[in-house]
């Protein structure tokens, strides 16, 4: 059996935050993709470990994310978390459930790349928008959009 990345309490954590809010699964590139960016805000939010992300095609995107939740699937495990301890843990959780709810692969690509451009590339709010038009060519109305999501995660 291969190694995770992190340690196994770590990544039961991640994985069983992930399947929590409907992702996790890794067998389709768009499942993979919303696996990727749901981690990211799961993350931000303060509900699961911490992963490095580097800024790819598609947005953050972490390999050692994607080769812990492969060697899940090859090992087969499969955990479930019905709720966490602390209530505080469990609000977090709602909170991220709610702002990832009804967002598309598409969106979430956008607002995780904006985020990363603002927050480990550190670029300012403008520089980072003009850079997220020019790599992901999303529309003025993509742009504005994501602006305001990246807004709510930086309230946190």
């Amino acid at each position: 059996m291969e190694t995770y990345r992190k340690d196994i309490d770590s990544v039961l954590l991640m994985y069983s935050v992930l399947k929590r809010l409907e992702s996790g699964d890794v067998s389709t590139f768009p499942q993979r993709l919303r696996s990727q960016k749901t981690q990211y805000i799961a993350q931000t939010f303060g509900i699961s470990p911490v992963y490095d992300f580097n800024l790819y095609f598609r947005g953050p995107y972490s390999p050692s994310l994607a080769h812990d939740l492969f060697q899940l699937r090859t090992d087969k495990t499969k955990p479930t978390v019905e709720k966490f301890t602390p209530d505080e843990l469990e609000s977090r959780f709602e909170k991220a459930r709610l702002f990832l709810k009804e967002k598309g692969n598409r969106e979430l690509e956008l607002i995780t790349t904006l985020h990363w451009l603002q927050t480990v590339a550190r670029l300012p709010k403008d520089a980072a928008s003009k850079k997220l038009r020019t790599l992901k060519e999303s529309s003025e109305e993509e742009t504005k959009k994501a602006e305001a999501r990246v807004e709510e995660l930086c309230q946190l």
